[in-house]
């Protein structure tokens, strides 16, 4: 009989699959420019598709350490590209709100171009909270009570930042609005987008806190119980891939 746990990761890979493949045509589609944000939905699914197949090996052989170990650490990254694409697509809707001829010869093209610096400089201390989400799963995937200990250490500190890259995400967003009317139609589906995927990074958010700082094993990326996993991270993180994706493919190219 499959498992709970193992009939999520089929489902996984049954929606994955085709996303990833979408995915790869809105990249090629909008071009490989990283600030874009969609070249982090590509690598998120196929992440995803990767830890589920962890998953299922894991289900059916439970003693092996090293599918244990990268189910959990591809578990533990989900945040990172989310927040990146967010970023990424965020710094798209400013540049397109902000490239006319008005803009530029007025303190406004100041003002934005700060809010593209900031939306630059936030990658970093997202990709740095990626490493330590991932060195922070392989810790605790050890049988050493030392590097447990370590394991929770890294995944607290990688928690605290991208909770605070978050805060940055919604400030951003907020004062994005102020700007949005001034850009093309398709430019305004993405902000709405990203509006609308807020709540959902917060309980995405809210899952990770509660995996690293509470001490109950239900919400353990070890072991913790499925359904929770499903309804506060699986289904929340599908719903802004799709989002995005969405947008990615009913958008123009960018001009700017």
């Amino acid at each position: 009989m499959v498992s709970t746990s193992e009939a999520i990761a089929y489902a996984e890979i049954c929606v994955y699959i085709p996303t990833f493949i979408l995915t790869l045509f809105v990249v090629f589609r909008h071009g490989f420019k990283r600030q874009a944000g969609w070249i982090y939905l590509a690598i998120f699914s196929l992440i995803r598709v990767a830890g589920a197949g962890f998953k299922i090996a894991q289900s059916h052989n439970p003693t092996n350490k090293t599918d244990i170990e990268w189910a959990a650490i591809l578990q533990s990254v989900g945040l990172s590209p989310l927040l990146l694409a967010s970023m990424g697509l965020l710094k798209r809707v400013n540049v397109a709100a902000n490239s006319g001829i008005a803009n530029i010869i007025t303190k406004r093209a100041t003002a934005h171009s700060r809010r593209s610096r900031v939306i630059q400089i936030a990658a970093l201390p997202t990709m740095i909270a990626l490493a330590l989400a991932i060195i922070g799963g392989t810790d605790e995937a050890d049988s050493d009570a030392s590097d447990i200990s370590n394991g929770k250490k890294y995944m607290k500190i990688a928690v605290i930042m991208f909770f605070c890259i978050y805060l940055l995400l919604c400030a951003l967003t907020v004062i994005t609005m102020t700007d949005v009317g001034n850009a093309p139609r398709g430019e305004k589906r993405i902000y709405i987008a990203v509006l609308a995927a807020l709540p959902l990074l917060a309980v995405r958010l809210l899952y990770s806190i509660l995996a690293a700082f509470v001490n109950n094993n239900d919400f353990s990326i070890f072991g913790g119980k499925p359904l929770i996993q499903l309804f506060m991270a699986i289904i929340e993180e599908f719903v802004i891939v799709l989002f995005y994706t969405l947008v990615g493919l009913t958008s123009n190219k960018s001009e700017y």
